[in-house]
């Protein structure tokens, strides 16, 4: 009778003494695990480069601790990501026969789905058709929007935890044509698992405790309930359960009435844009400059390097059209000047001419940004509630109306640690310093209260009002700051330090925190600062400053500006000419 070699070695562990027979068992397990997992590495690099192979946009990428596919796009979008991800569930959801709706979620960077806790597994098999060989994941969430277990479909069987998980996260990561990650697993789609309330019921006191919304056991019957919080309920009763939809991205999601509701804290108002521009390159401009410089005081207010352009609006744009769905129309404030690249022709963007929001032509041309900051809400059509960009600012994440207005129109106003300091403006210091503390003497006057702080170089929320306010409240200092060529050290800063405080002292304004980073391109830590700003997911917006680069370095900073900008920002806005 033959004995094969696996009943030999268990017939001489018999012979051996316990414990070295358990040593040789233990060491025999860990040889089984090992090649184990070596065959799942070899068919998990099998199917990784099967799918490489047939789709070339797919590129393998580090996001965090976890390392797999993602897909190369032309284009992005907050938005835009968010949707994808929606449709490649919903899409296996209706192929599959799965009953769903959309739930109102916390976070604004990604959709939410309800299904059915009994269809779980018909979900899982379905995106497992659909999704076997691709760059989609499966993960679940963690706390604040992180990640906790992730699988990609392409390397085979999902990790235990997420196919039992009560959420589950499915994502494409996209990337840049560089291979970096522009959207990743935070744009997901959540499913959310829902159960019967009678179910929640059997499950005892410790779960019914988790429910928010604290429902009595009796109203349980017949409620769908949710694993975890929502904007709206976590639990959804049976007469709350009326069919209704809502449309994204023109396609049309089923889901209960309640989930359809405007919310109170919910921007509902239009909300442009306004940039200020100046193309200091250009020789029609410089000239005037040159003619009128014997006007312009002494200090940095003038500088030369003020005016060089490292095309910052462009990619500034770039950053608004992929971060900031919410804004209705952008306005492009020029003196007479429209920038090569730029398509003024494009819907939702206006290009303003200086001339159209000056009344008094003999203050023109004009180059102090105080004075065309004191003209802003004479833009023709501007909304009562804008944005303020300088084209130095970027964002760098997703951004929200709610981000700089409350729903009921008070503006949220980013203070700075940075101060004016006290006593009278002095020649030669900072042109914020001299214009705030003209403002600090304008308002202890009438509201007894003594300003101290700047703000950050951010994007400013701005009310058309309290500008017009202002304008005819402290008519000298403004009509004297919109007349002045250059800055001086009797402006008054209109845009930020007194539109900020008036409005905060009457009643329309909050300070709020905003994540920002500064950088001085002509600093010598300003490459490490830029490397930095390309992987960073934590901050809201950064500004690239040019404070006084001299001479000899200009070209070096610019090569390093652009290409920090073109990598970070590389997807054309749709307010560019095509092919420039």
């Amino acid at each position: 009778m033959a004995i094969n070699r696996r009943s030999m070695a268990r017939m001489a562990l018999r012979t051996l003494p316990a414990p070295v027979a358990e040593r040789a068992r233990a060491s025999r397990r860990r040889r089984r695990k090992q090649t184990a997992a070596r065959r799942r590495e070899q068919r998990t690099a099998e199917r990784r480069a099967a799918l490489l192979a047939a789709e070339p946009g797919v590129r393998l990428v580090t996001m965090g601790a976890h390392e797999g596919p993602g897909r190369v796009v032309t284009d992005f979008t907050v938005g835009g990501a968010k949707e994808h991800n929606l449709r490649l569930v919903v899409d296996v959801l209706d192929e599959a026969g799965v009953r769903y709706f959309l739930v109102r979620g916390n976070s604004p960077r990604r959709h939410v789905l309800g299904v059915h806790l009994r269809d779980r597994p018909a979900l899982f098999r379905a995106m497992r058709a659909r999704h076997d060989v691709s760059a989609v994941w499966a993960v679940t969430p963690g706390p604040g929007g992180s990640v906790g277990l992730a699988s990609a479909y392409v390397d085979g069987g999902l990790r235990r935890g997420v196919k039992s998980a009560p959420v589950v996260r499915f994502a494409e990561p996209l990337l840049a044509p560089s291979g970096r990650v522009v959207g990743g697993l935070a744009f997901g789609c959540d499913v959310e698992f829902w159960q019967d309330g009678e179910e929640l019921v059997d499950q005892g006191s410790e779960r019914l405790d988790q429910v928010r919304c604290q429902t009595p056991e009796p109203a349980l019957a017949g409620a769908l309930v949710a694993p975890r919080p929502n904007r709206v309920a976590d639990v959804v009763p049976a007469s709350a359960q009326v069919a209704s939809h809502l449309t994204v991205a023109e396609r049309v999601i089923p889901t209960f009435e309640p989930f359809t509701w405007t919310l109170t804290d919910e921007v509902t108002f239009p909300v442009d844009l306004v940039y200020t521009w100046v193309d200091g390159a250009d020789p029609r401009h410089a000239a005037r400059r040159a003619h009128y410089a014997g006007e312009a005081p002494v200090g940095l207010g003038a500088n030369a390097s003020r005016y060089a352009s490292h095309d910052e609006l462009r990619f500034s744009l770039r950053s608004v059209h992929m971060y900031a769905p919410f804004v209705r129309h952008v306005y492009v404030v020029t003196d007479d000047q429209v920038p090569s690249w730029l398509d003024p022709d494009a819907g939702g963007l206006t290009v303003v001419d200086h001339r159209d929001i000056f009344e008094d032509p003999t203050a023109l041309p004009t180059f102090n940004s105080h004075a065309i900051e004191a003209r802003l809400h004479h833009i023709p059509g501007l909304s009562e509630h804008y944005v303020y960009l300088n084209d130095d600012v970027f964002l760098a994440r997703m951004r929200r109306a709610e981000d700089f207005f409350h729903a009921n129109g008070i503006a949220q106003v980013p203070f700075s640690s940075a101060q004016f300091g006290v006593g009278d403006p002095v020649v030669g210091e900072v042109a914020p310093n001299s214009a705030g503390k003209n403002v600090r003497s304008l308002l202890q006057a009438d509201f007894g209260r003594g300003i101290t702080h700047k703000f950050k170089h951010a994007p400013h929320p701005q009310l058309r009002s309290v500008m017009a306010e202002l304008e005819e409240r402290y008519a000298e200092p403004v009509a004297r700051t919109s007349r002045r060529r250059f800055r001086s050290t009797d402006d008054v800063a209109p845009a930020a330090t007194m539109h900020h405080h008036y409005a905060l002292l009457t009643g329309r304004a909050v300070s709020a925190p905003t994540r920002m980073r500064y950088v001085n391109i002509s600093s010598t830590d300003a490459v490490r600062r830029l490397e930095a700003l390309l992987t960073s997911t934590s901050i809201d917006s950064f500004c690239l400053n040019d404070v006084d680069t001299p001479e000899h370095t200009r070209e070096a900073v610019h090569e390093m500006v652009g290409a920090f900008l073109e990598e970070r920002f590389p997807f054309p806005s749709p307010w560019e000419r095509s092919g420039a």
